[in-house]
């Protein structure tokens, strides 16, 4: 399968960038080492670490979901008993119909 320019472009900027932390890693490590450090550490994260302040988004982010969730089944299940009211009420209107419809249809008896 022959690669589009834009695959190449994108290869190609890739590997120049690769090359070039290559190139100037150990000055990178020393500029950002502390930085690195006091992320992992948790620095300037309030309320713990960073895997703390991660697991509380997660968790918060789950409850959220769960509250849609649960409004979603509430809404299917009011439109559910809604519609089968509908469906008992459009019956009743049908069966109405059909005995009135049935006795108009009958033959009249001739009076006596």
């Amino acid at each position: 399968m022959p690669i589009t320019r834009s695959e190449l472009l994108f290869f190609s900027a890739g590997v120049a960038a690769g090359a070039l932390v290559h190139a100037n890693y150990p000055k990178l490590k020393e500029a950002l080492g502390p930085l690195v450090a006091g992320a992992l550490s948790g620095a300037g994260v309030e309320g713990g670490t960073l895997g703390d302040r991660c697991a509380e988004v997660v968790r918060t982010l789950a409850e959220k979901i769960e509250a849609v969730q649960d409004a979603m089944s509430e809404m299917s299940q009011a439109a559910a008993g809604a519609a089968a009211a509908g469906a008992s009420a459009a019956t009743a209107d049908a069966s109405a119909a059909a005995s009135a419809q049935a006795a108009e249809s009958r033959p009249q008896s001739a009076p006596a």
